[in-house]
């Protein structure tokens, strides 16, 4: 700035100031800046960003890591996998139609081994995408449940001697089962025998009450026609049971179920079975609901007296009951020849089913009119 001179007028004298002249100079040097206000802003965001990368790093070594210690376990299991074939199953291998069917086309081809017996390269194999092992298998095929269920029954296409009506049953025979009366004290000596047993009081001795009257059979022979929801119900089971248990019985008819509904029989059947008693149905078609009656797995077979069903009625209740192959056994005795023949002439076209007639009374003995063994 230049220098300014004033004038001041004051009467005669003339007073002038004048300010003092600048340099006319300035120095060029500026002052230096503090050095971490240069340096500072320069270097801070280097080491945020090395800070920044670090865990970067950091995973990218743990990644490089990761992939060869992968590499060599692959490395080591695909040498135990890889089971080189020798040359003369190369061929036969690729086109075994145990690993192909006739719809597959695709194949998978390995190289043969050197004369060294060595094992081709890795860079030699090439990329396997379908490679087949071979497996050795088993092929089972279980038999039909029908040939089982035979199988299984040891009365199946035996022929029945249903002798109720006699104590003296005989030795019985080893191809044969033989039903003994209620007075029996002991099995057979020869062949299955099984145990006549009542749901009525046979003897009608008034121990099993409170008693019921609806039944004309036990009113036709003089039988107590039990209560099965009173007390004497199961005292007339368990008495019953208890003794043929003793006896040496693994069987038992439960006689007169047409008398009450199939949940009470089941419930006899049901107690059988702790005594380890295996149950004869009898008549089955005659209770009211026979198919549940007859699919209980303690119901080993099944007894048909004349005017209580058909071969062909029993055939469609075993069947529904799921049982094809239970025996069935039609006994007749007096007027009931007759019917035993027509019967027979029926069930030849069924399996193990067998007709038997009685001519010396009520079941005092026992005549084949259709073997088990002879069915068609």
């Amino acid at each position: 700035m230049a220098s300014m001179a004033v004038a001041v007028s004051a009467g005669p004298t003339a007073i002038r100031f004048q300010h003092p002249a600048r340099p006319a100079l300035r120095p060029m040097v500026r002052p230096a800046r503090p050095l971490h206000r240069v340096v500072m802003p320069l270097q801070q965001p280097v080491a945020q960003r090395q800070f920044a990368l670090l865990p970067a790093a950091i995973l990218l070594l743990k990644l490089l890591a990761a992939l060869v210690a992968g590499a060599g376990i692959a490395l080591v299991l695909w040498r135990d996998d890889w089971i080189p074939i020798p040359f003369d199953t190369a061929v036969t291998d690729v086109h075994d139609p145990a690993l192909y069917s006739s719809r597959q086309a695709s194949k998978a081809y390995r190289r043969e081994r050197s004369a060294q017996q060595l094992e081709p390269s890795w860079a030699d194999r090439g990329v396997i995408l379908n490679f087949p092992r071979r497996i050795q298998t088993v092929k089972f095929t279980p038999p039909e449940r029908q040939a089982l269920s035979v199988l299984r029954n040891p009365l199946a296409g035996k022929p029945l001697r249903y002798l109720i009506g006699t104590d003296a049953a005989g030795a019985g025979r080893d191809d044969e089962v033989t039903m003994v009366s209620y007075n029996a004290t002991a099995p057979v000596k020869r062949g299955v025998s099984i145990a006549y047993g009542n749901l009525f009081d046979e003897k009608n001795t008034g121990r099993y009450g409170p008693y019921l009257h609806t039944s004309d059979t036990a009113a036709q022979y003089g039988e107590g026609q039990v209560d099965p929801r009173g007390p004497g119900w199961e005292k007339n089971l368990r008495e019953q049971f208890e003794r043929r248990k003793r006896q040496g019985f693994e069987y038992i008819e439960l006689d007169n179920p047409d008398a009450y509904s199939a949940k009470d029989v089941i419930s006899a059947i049901d107690l059988a079975a702790t005594y380890g008693l295996k149950v004869i149905a009898k008549n089955p078609l005659l209770v009211n609901g026979a198919v549940a009656y007859v699919a209980h797995p303690n119901v080993v077979a099944a007894i048909v007296e004349k005017g209580a069903g058909n071969p062909a009625q029993m055939e469609a209740l075993r069947k529904k009951a799921g049982k094809p192959n239970l025996p069935v056994w039609f006994v007749a005795f007096g007027s009931g020849r007759g019917w035993a023949n027509t019967v027979a002439s029926s069930a030849k076209q069924f399996r193990h089913m067998g007709v038997t007639y009685s001519s010396a009374g009520e079941y005092g003995n026992s005549i084949d009119v259709l073997s088990p063994g002879r069915e068609g």
